[in-house]
């Protein structure tokens, strides 16, 4: 049963945040405004949080806890990789923005064996995570026709460090600070200061408030919210997860690296079943070489 529950908050984080890639094609398909959309996201991850709190996660006392700074840098820099990605996906072209954001994981993955007492670097496990970095390329690499232009690397670059920079505050709040109890609370907070910095910039974006008023952005953005709530708490009890055997949290750098994997894998496949995006075989490679690494990762996690 203990293995059962770890699975099911691993599934559910990788399946949430894929669901961010459906809504937002869904967004892009109903012309719905993203930053409107992106704003209603967080006020519905905000709702989440609260209701599913033991308290109320916007009480004075909450201040004073000492893992709100780290939850203030998150949600602002949540929001500014939000931007980041949309920019970058303009000007870089998607394969090399999906590259960049999910190549990412190596921070978080470095800093968890760097930080984490319980989490230890085998043999075992550094071909997991080469196999996982390999394999994340292979999936979402794409041909392009446009010439190489060594300015728009500069987004994609801020998008790899920036992501892995938020993945590992995330990662150290939960080490030192996130029980499963306060993961709704923690998760709330970061919504919230991300909303608080939309709403910022809210009134010099016009094609963002005349489309907030629409009922296909509150219900598009509501649905967003809740994927995007999703995939920060299911990943956090994901991490949070005691193995019963030796009465220690999992290692995080496996479980980091299985998420990635599988929201690259799950995304693409969406795309293939829903879109009719169509994987080229160097994709396939890489979906195969991905069940491989998580297979090498989950063996690492039993066998060190």
């Amino acid at each position: 049963m203990s293995k059962l529950y770890r699975m099911i908050f691993l599934f559910l984080s990788i399946l949430s945040s894929s669901l961010i890639y459906v809504l937002f094609k869904q967004i892009e398909r109903y012309r719905v405004v993203n930053f409107s959309a992106i704003i209603i996201n967080y006020i519905v991850a905000c709702i989440a949080g609260f209701f599913l709190s033991d308290s109320n996660p916007y009480s004075s006392q909450i201040i004073t806890q000492k893992w709100i700074p780290v939850a203030l840098v998150v949600g602002t820099m949540y929001i500014v990789t939000f931007y980041a990605i949309a920019k970058s996906t303009q000007k870089a072209g998607v394969a090399v923005t999906t590259v960049a954001s999910k190549m990412s994981m190596v921070f978080p993955i470095v800093f968890s064996i760097w930080y984490d007492a319980n989490d230890m670097l085998s043999t075992l496990k550094l071909v997991g995570i080469l196999l996982a970095l390999i394999a994340v390329f292979l999936t979402v690499f794409k041909k392009s026709d446009r010439a190489f232009d060594s300015r728009t690397i500069m987004l994609p670059a801020f998008l790899f460090i920036a992501m892995g920079i938020v993945d590992s505050f995330v990662k150290y709040a939960q080490s030192e600070f996130i029980s499963d109890d306060l993961a709704p609370t923690f998760s709330a907070v970061v919504f919230a200061s991300s909303l608080m910095a939309g709403l910022l910039i809210l009134p010099f974006n016009k094609p963002a408030l005349k489309s907030i008023i629409k009922l296909k952005t509150w219900v598009l953005g509501a649905l967003l919210g809740l994927a995007n709530f999703g995939s920060l708490y299911f990943l956090i009890r994901a991490l949070n997860h005691i193995n019963i055997n030796i009465h220690q949290q999992l290692a995080s750098s496996a479980v980091l690296g299985i998420n990635n994997i599988g929201i690259v894998v799950l995304s693409v496949i969406i795309g293939f079943l829903a879109y009719k995006e169509r994987p080229t075989l160097i994709n396939w490679a890489g979906i195969a070489l991905s069940g491989v690494a998580i297979v090498v990762l989950a063996m690492s996690n039993i066998y060190g």
